[in-house]
């Protein structure tokens, strides 16, 4: 059992390195196509079409993937602050509450990203997304929209890593 949860904390570690460089990358993208689009709208008086779009684009990834990073590290918003490593009924009941949590916002979504109703997976989130594309970048829906399930995935793989290690230690510069 030990190894499964080594494996577990393995696999969340790689995976949030992965997910908070990519976070940053979309946001310093972002802002980079935001800059594009005042220097384009103000000094050129030619903005393209496709910076606001990119911009919220990447704004959504980045955003949900930093939202990944922060509760792999517990620094995301709480109601109630509990040491979750402590050993006493408080700390259990924390995790147990935090885990019962996220799995039921996280159930549904991930079920309904994959089956539509009915069980029907023609009908599911992604592969409605997969029909349509954006309008000014021409690239299929379903790109942007898979980053709703790859998130709560992401999410599922942290809680698990949460409950056998506890959160990351929070790195230089960062508040708990």
């Amino acid at each position: 059992m030990k190894s499964a949860g080594a494996a577990i904390v393995a696999l969340s570690a790689v995976l949030d390195r992965i997910g908070l460089f990519l976070a940053k990358a979309a946001l310093v993208g972002m802002v980079g196509v935001i800059m594009l689009q005042v220097v384009s709208r103000y000094g050129l008086r030619q903005p393209p079409t496709w910076t606001e779009e990119l911009a919220r684009y990447l704004m959504v990834w980045g955003g949900l993937l930093g939202a990944a990073s922060a509760f792999r590290r517990a620094t995301d918003p709480v109601v109630v602050k509990v040491d979750e490593l402590a050993g006493d009924r408080r700390a259990r009941f924390a995790r147990l509450a935090i885990a019962a949590t996220v799995v039921i916002f996280i159930g549904p979504i991930l079920y309904f990203s994959i089956f539509g109703a009915g069980m029907d997976p023609a009908r599911g989130f992604l592969v409605r997304m997969s029909a349509r594309s954006s309008p000014a970048l021409g690239i299929n829906m379903v790109f942007i929209a898979s980053a709703i399930p790859t998130v709560c995935t992401l999410l599922l793989v942290h809680l698990a890593a949460r409950l056998v290690a506890g959160p990351l230690p929070v790195s230089h510069g960062e508040t708990r």
